[in-house]
């Protein structure tokens, strides 16, 4: 992230402070921007335009271009856990209907844009970790971690974690890449009533 550092001899630094929520403003808006227009020809310029903001706004509160994106995925990935964490904290809802209910929303026609990004990050972030540090752990930590905690609070144990998180995303993947293909939805129905009947 750029500072902007008061040179010597008593001259003034140049800016204003910040706006107070202004970050969690543009990333909102940039991560509807983002999902509409995709990532792979949008420049800071063009979102700056789209956003009503100029490219400095961008630079300061998320750095680089990769940094911004990394930044909407993982906004987009805390509300929806946030989301699935609540819907977990029903006991009337079971482990296969939260699964439904996650992939039923994550598929929806508006919510596939992010999909496709997170796909895209994940894929990225593995070939280059430098572009986007941490990103890979984080985006498939904090899933199973999630998951880790409600299969411990439902049955006792969290062994199964790692292997719903890796097929899910392995499903999502699938589908992303054979929108038309019925075998995504019908295997997580599959897992969905395996984890009602308690595996």
């Amino acid at each position: 992230m750029m500072e902007i550092q008061p040179e010597s001899r008593g001259k003034r630094s140049v800016g204003r402070p910040p706006l107070p929520g202004r970050r969690a403003e543009v990333l909102a808006v940039a991560t509807r921007v983002v999902a509409e227009r995709g990532i792979d020809t949008l420049s800071l310029a063009e979102l700056a335009e789209a956003l009503g903001c100029s490219t400095y706004t961008l630079t300061y509160h998320f750095g680089r271009k990769d940094q911004l994106l990394a930044a909407i995925v993982e906004h987009v990935e805390t509300e929806m856990r946030e989301e699935v964490g609540r819907l977990a904290g029903d006991p009337g809802t079971s482990l296969g209907d939260l699964l439904r209910r996650y992939w039923k929303a994550t598929h929806e026609p508006g919510a596939r844009p992010y999909m496709r990004l997170w796909l895209e990050l994940l894929v990225l972030s593995s070939r280059h970790p430098e572009r986007f540090p941490g990103f890979a752990e984080r985006a498939a930590g904090g899933w199973r971690t999630l998951a880790a905690d409600i299969l411990r609070e439902r049955t006792g144990s969290d062994e199964l974690a790692t292997l719903v998180v890796a097929a899910v995303t392995g499903l999502e993947i699938e589908h992303m890449a054979n929108p038309g293909s019925p075998e995504p939805d019908r295997a997580v129905e599959r897992l969905a009533r395996l984890l009602d009947e308690g595996c």
